[in-house]
């Protein structure tokens, strides 16, 4: 009878969590000359102080006849509004592109970060903005976000209402376009001309 009874209480709580957890779900278009060529979806899953954000893209092209394919996914797990776990992951047709990261909150304004194999820490700084909050959120007043992808802090400019470029140590910069306070377009320079990502 006890064992029932746990059993009905771990599902009730199951359950109790899937019913209070809220979940928020972005489709993007992926655009290059004017063709479809992927797509990509953010997801953000709340359960009370903790959030949990899911960035995936796929695209597939072709560039003077040579297929061109990425896939990536983001994951950026927030406690109380502070980063305590990160992950990154690209596979691209370009291997030198290709990506794994991760960034974990060891202590108190110390992370422990590692991208492709190189391991560093992260001191005297708590991560409270990354890229992947700027798909669910115009960054007003932001001027540095973090990306996992990178693993480092990148430069976070407003060029008009609304808009806000993107830094990276690549000059891949981007430009994330916001009318009334969503997220309506990304445009991102690569190595093949400008990709846009357009909200559906």
């Amino acid at each position: 009878m006890m064992k029932l009874n746990f059993v009905l209480f771990a599902s009730f709580l199951f359950v109790a969590t899937l019913t209070l957890a809220q979940k928020q779900e972005i489709i993007f278009d992926v655009i290059y000359k004017d063709e479809k060529v992927g797509a990509l979806h953010a997801q953000e899953t709340k359960v009370g102080s903790k959030s949990i954000k899911v960035l995936t893209i796929e695209t597939n092209s072709t560039f003077f006849f040579i297929p061109i394919y990425m896939e990536s996914e983001v994951t950026a797990i927030q406690q109380d509004g502070v980063l305590i776990e990160g992950t990154a992951y690209r596979d691209a047709s370009r291997k030198s592109s290709d990506v794994i990261a991760t960034v974990t909150k060891i202590g108190f304004q110390l992370y422990q970060r590692e991208r492709n194999g190189v391991n560093d820490q992260i001191k005297n700084k708590n991560l409270t903005f990354c890229v992947v909050d700027l798909y669910f959120k115009e960054p007003v007043g932001v001027t540095q976000v973090f990306s996992n992808m990178y693993s480092h802090m990148l430069q976070l400019k407003r060029i008009d209402t609304g808009k806000y470029k993107l830094i990276t140590p690549n000059n891949n910069n981007s430009i994330y376009t916001y009318v009334d306070g969503k997220l309506v377009s990304i445009e991102a320079n690569t190595f093949v001309g400008k990709i846009f990502s357009v909200r559906i």
